[in-house]
């Protein structure tokens, strides 16, 4: 069995079910208490064990431990009749790869039941109860924008902070389906850092056939890829290009350094995700089924399948919007940092054979049938710019050029900068940013949470 049959049966199955991955309720663990606090129970009976704790263990804490008596305090300054008498902090792991829309359903159910116990919990004690504040990290604010937009619990909902969302998608997916994760930067001053990266690297699949044979079948990860909505960070709708070749100095100049393609125009999914026939679609069929089509007799070809998740990840971008998009009280923050190269837009760049001075690219240089051969960077040495498509001999060799973006390294400062539904009073950009996983973790986005609680709380009408 190769390594990315072995991969997609550990993490996926033979094709996509969306029970196969499924959160761990209620779970305990080294890191969490079991003791309980009282009428609120334990960390354990509050779900704190449904998440990766090394992401999420320390914002958990501190908002648990040292928010309420800050919070309290500042809010106390601005609206003098408040007072924080209880501040339960939940936590609520999701599935990943299941869509957004069944992940929202899933967290909508959570929200409903914590909040009910919420309100009746203040109404036995003489206080009030407005609802939920939900923070989230990532992929984490399109599972609330659903719960809250298309689950209908926007009224259990006070306010919505999200940090490091991927708003309308990102380009670094479609990236990560062609080439795969993006190869860590060895450095000899932070050496062990960097081996824990390339490990990390490793695991989530260094090449695109290991990335495309597990989120090609998932709607969640098909969500993460740019929507009709998506801009690059320059406000750009048009993301992607095809370029002519460098060295093809009077066809750039004529057209005054105009790529050959740029897409999309109006459609992402149908005009590259979908083009089964160009080197640019999002997924090599030849890449999702490594163990075989046995299993899955229903379908006629591998691009067929691909076809039906896409079609659901477009599907759940078209729902969300038309439903309204966020929640009315939505705050976000983004890491704008220009140091933390990211693909913001992905540029193909072409390289034609030696003796083709002067040549553009064809229409045929991007047909998929000339483009099938990947070539990868040397695990240890390599970097990105070894990454490519070769057209062999005769045909045009393809690389994405280096990301230059700015943003955490996985998703881009457009992620924030241009969101219509939200004001921009309540979009922070930090310049000085952060990684995107460890984003929470980061000290300027902990006080970001707790100044935008403060904000959201001050501006609490007591009833």
């Amino acid at each position: 069995m190769s390594a990315s049959a072995r991969k997609k049966a550990l993490i996926g199955g033979a094709s996509f079910n969306k029970n196969y991955l499924e959160p761990m309720e209620y779970s305990d663990h080294e890191n969490i208490s079991n003791a309980s606090d009282g009428f609120w129970g334990s960390q354990v009976e509050r779900n704190w064990g449904s998440v990766a704790w090394s992401s999420y263990g320390s914002i958990l804490e501190k908002l648990e431990q040292q928010f309420p008596q800050t919070l309290s305090l500042a809010v106390k300054e601005v609206n003098p009749e408040f007072s924080l008498v209880e501040m339960p902090v939940f936590a609520l792991g999701y599935n990943w790869s299941a869509s957004n829309d069944d992940s929202g359903k899933y967290a909508a159910d959570k929200i409903t039941e914590w909040v009910a116990k919420a309100k009746q919990r203040a109404e036995d004690i003489g206080a009030q109860c407005p609802g939920a504040i939900v923070l989230t990290h990532s992929m984490g604010g399109l599972v609330a924008r659903s719960a809250a937009m298309i689950h209908g619990v926007a009224g259990d909902i006070f306010a919505v902070l999200h940090t490091v969302m991927p708003t309308d998608g990102a380009a670094t997916a479609y990236k990560r389906f062609h080439f795969g994760f993006e190869h860590p930067e060895f450095s000899i001053f932070s050496p062990i850092d960097g081996a824990f990266e390339r490990a990390g690297y490793v695991v989530l699949g260094r090449q695109g056939q290991l990335v495309t044979s597990i989120l090609g079948h998932m709607p969640g990860g098909q969500e993460l890829l740019p929507n009709k909505r998506y801009k690059d960070n320059s406000g750009k709708a048009q993301w992607l290009t095809v370029q002519n070749p460098e060295r093809n100095w009077a066809v750039r100049w004529m057209s005054d350094d105009e790529p050959f393609i740029e897409l999309p125009k109006s459609n992402p999914y149908t005009e590259i995700y979908r083009r089964e026939d160009r080197m640019y679609r999002a997924a090599n069929p030849d890449w999702l089924f490594p163990e075989g089509m046995e299993d899955l007799p229903q379908h006629t070809a591998p691009f067929d399948y691909f076809i039906d998740i896409n079609r659901k990840a477009e599907k759940y971008h078209d729902k969300i919007a038309a439903a309204g998009d966020f929640h009315e009280v939505t705050y976000l923050c983004y890491s704008d940092d220009p140091g933390l190269k990211t693909y913001d837009r992905v540029d193909w760049e072409s390289a034609k054979p030696l003796g083709s001075w002067g040549r553009d690219v064809s229409e045929k240089d991007v047909s998929a049938d000339r483009t099938d051969d990947y070539r990868r960077e040397d695990l240890l040495w390599g970097s990105e710019e070894d990454k490519e498509i070769s057209g062999g001999w005769v045909g045009t060799d393809f690389k994405i050029a280096s990301a230059s973006g700015a943003g955490d390294m996985t998703v881009p400062a457009s992620a924030g900068r241009f969101v219509a539904g939200v004001p921009k009073s309540r979009r922070t950009g930090h310049k000085n940013g952060y990684m995107h996983e460890p984003a929470l973790k980061a000290g300027i986005v902990e006080t970001w949470v707790k100044d935008t609680m403060v904000d959201v709380l001050g501006k609490c009408t007591l009833y």
